[in-house]
């Protein structure tokens, strides 16, 4: 049978291999643990109307322009 002289590190080659993946996984884990935990993958999406009404309670519309973009909304869907 022939040397080869890969055949030497080749053990060692197969746990690094292993190694690399298994913390290329848990950082791929990871970041997926943090966006859930923030809440930017699972949120759920506001209406318009919710939008609205929250500019509306900042004081960044008059009651006027409120009712007027709710009317709008109304009327698009």
């Amino acid at each position: 049978m022939p040397y080869y002289p890969m055949m030497d590190w080749y053990p060692f080659m197969g746990f690094w291999m292993n190694f690399i993946w298994l913390i290329i996984i848990i950082v791929i884990a990871y970041f997926i643990y943090k966006q859930i935990k923030s809440g930017t993958i699972l949120a759920p999406s506001k209406s318009a109307e919710d939008l609205l009404a929250e500019r509306y309670a900042k004081g960044e519309l008059t009651r006027e322009q409120f009712m007027e973009m709710k009317e709008d909304i109304k009327k698009s869907t």
